[in-house]
């Protein structure tokens, strides 16, 4: 025993990480769902399309910005809710997402470990630089943030690479069209991908044209994946999610400094090098590429090819006037730290061929990295910007959610938005202020400081909804009030 446990104690050490880091994630996630610090944007938006397509009402959701029903594509083609939507036959709660999530963001270290072992041949780096990956402010902050189908794509982009790397095209495949079901511009990193086949194929023949039939059929097979993959991505973005939605795509206005449309954003931002430079290169793009990159110590910028899989959503984030996108605290990293991790695994080989000693100081300097990166943008305890407002206990989160539970599946909702995803597992949910004087029930939970609108406002409207001759105020514990019409409400 002791000796199999000498053999893979690399691996030993991995899974007890890996295990670490998802049941932290996962009880943190829940605590913060627990005492309401999630929300309708967008775990709620999230649980109702999946609720709504395991009840039949396939990539259903109630329009975040109205009172209809809308298909999900009219935002994002995250199709992945459609396919994990069994796992609600199991357990039909919010929490089965974020465990979902955090688990398969923790398994993303596996296929770091493994990537990192063919690259270097070396288990000592490729275990640092699995830690190193677990510690990620981006990934971490992703993980706290409610739950994205997009995500998921961390992982599934890294295991995509793996078995480019590995030339398993059929587990190639799979996990690559898994990737793109997740959201709309992850095709496009697929597309580069079906293009590094090609060009991969090319450069170990010389560039020679005396092809063997299997390189002719690898050439073909890349070929078929950046053709296909651009089309899908072009599908999406530029038909399908407009025409859904009956305009154009909700993002665009994110840059109107390009042009109005997919195409002209497009176009101008390849003509028009010194305004999209300017935008990339300003002091809060700056400060958000330092962020990005820290956690491996800067070492993928000395293997800059392996970032152009991650150039997309670089791009889509850099040149957005929305700042979100610009920060680490959401999911807008998760097509983006799978090639920053990739890369500084090949930096890493790269210095370890011109300097064959460098290994032990690699390790440490990966480590401090890593844990100087998490000191300083991360969410864990102890650290300069902890996220730990979940572990205080809201002293009244009982008796709201058994109130929560005795609210008909049939009414509709409109309610505050740390409430939303306690109550999107029906047919009508709305947001306040919108749903008011429509919805069967209007709920508040009037403790959200980064409400919108303001919680000054919120309360204004409780209180105007006190004196409103349709509504009957039903409930109130401190902070949470609760309304129903007057022509729907029973007295005891």
């Amino acid at each position: 025993m002791i000796n199999l446990i000498k053999k893979n104690i690399h691996e030993i050490t991995l899974g007890i990480s890996i295990t670490i880091y998802t049941v932290y994630f996962t009880l943190t996630s829940f605590l913060r769902h627990d005492n309401f610090l999630s929300g309708r944007f967008d775990l709620g938006n999230m649980d109702q399309t999946v609720w709504n397509t395991i009840n039949g009402r396939i990539f259903q959701m109630t329009d975040p910005n109205a009172t209809e029903t809308v298909s999900r594509l009219s935002f994002h083609s995250d199709f992945m809710l459609v396919l994990i939507s069994p796992l609600y036959l199991i357990w039909a709660d919010p929490k089965m997402l974020l465990l979902l999530q955090a688990v398969v963001l923790g398994i993303g270290a596996i296929f770091v470990f493994l990537i990192a072992k063919h690259v270097l041949n070396n288990k000592n780096l490729a275990l640092t630089f699995s830690i190193a990956y677990l510690l990620n402010p981006s990934l971490q902050f992703a993980n706290l943030y409610d739950f994205h189908a997009v995500t998921l794509a961390t992982t599934l982009l890294l295991a995509t690479f793996y078995f480019f790397m590995k030339r398993s095209y059929v587990l190639f495949l799979i996990f690559a069209i898994l990737a793109g079901l997740t959201k709309e511009e992850i095709w496009a990193a697929i597309s580069l991908f079906g293009l590094a086949i090609l060009v991969r194929v090319l450069f170990e023949n010389r560039l020679k044209l005396n092809f063997s039939k299997k390189q002719l059929t690898e050439m073909a097979f890349g070929l078929l994946v950046f053709l296909i993959s651009t089309i899908v991505c072009y599908y999406f973005i530029w038909i399908a999610i407009p025409q859904t939605k009956g305009d154009g795509h909700f993002a665009l206005s994110y840059y109107a400094e390009f042009g109005t449309t997919p195409s002209d954003v497009s176009k101008n931002v390849l003509l028009m090098p010194v305004k999209t430079l300017s935008i990339i290169f300003s002091p809060s793009r700056l400060g958000y590429l330092v962020q990005l990159f820290s956690p491996f110590g800067f070492l993928s910028l000395l293997s800059p090819l392996y970032l152009i899989f991650a150039t997309p959503d670089l791009l889509i984030n850099l040149l957005s006037s929305n700042k979100p996108l610009r920060e680490i605290y959401y999911q807008y990293t998760a097509a983006i730290t799978p090639f920053i991790t990739i890369s500084a695994i090949y930096a890493a080989s790269f210095l370890r061929k011109r300097f064959p000693k460098i290994i032990p100081l690699i390790i440490v300097y990966l480590i401090l990295s890593a844990l100087i990166s998490a000191y300083l943008y991360g969410p864990l305890p102890k650290t300069k910007h902890a996220n730990v407002a979940m572990f205080n206990q809201l002293a009244n989160k009982d008796s709201i959610n058994k109130f929560l539970l005795t609210v008909p599946i049939e009414y509709s909702v409109a309610a505050t938005n740390n409430l939303g995803p306690h109550l999107s597992q029906r047919g009508d949910l709305y947001t306040i202020p919108i749903g008011i004087g429509k919805a069967d029930m209007v709920i508040f939970l009037l403790n959200d400081y980064w409400a919108q609108p303001s919680l000054e406002a919120q309360k204004t409207m409780a209180k105007e909804l006190a004196n409103d001759e349709n509504y009957i105020l039903v409930y109130k514990d401190g902070d949470f009030v609760a309304f129903e019409k007057r022509s729907l409400h029973k007295n005891p």
